[in-house]
């Protein structure tokens, strides 16, 4: 069954109060999605700390097997570190498949 791409954006909207989200299919099958987010909590988080927000914020959808891909897209524009070493310790774990991936 294909992703519902609405409630997949309100997903994210509602981890993520105020963000700005757009939800696309990317090949045509529903399962591939691509989300671009801007988001007032990214501010001071790594590209990885970022990308682990928005994809717990959908973690239910990876579960029941809706979306198999979700690329994410946060423009420069949200708030985004400088490139460093610094450790993404305390963010929250990316969501794991079935067959443990």
């Amino acid at each position: 069954m294909p992703a519902d791409l609405a409630e997949i954006q309100r997903m994210i909207e509602d981890a993520l109060p105020g963000a700005t989200v757009a939800v696309v299919d990317e090949t045509g099958t529903g399962d591939h999605l691509r989300a671009t987010v801007t988001a007032a909590q990214f501010e001071g988080l790594t590209r990885i700390a970022q990308h682990r927000l928005v994809k717990a914020a959908v973690r239910e959808r990876f579960e029941d097997g809706t979306i198999h891909a979700l690329t994410i897209k946060i423009p420069p524009s949200s708030s985004a570190p400088a490139p460093s070493r610094e450790s993404d310790r305390d963010a929250p774990p990316l969501p794991q498949s079935e067959e443990g991936g």
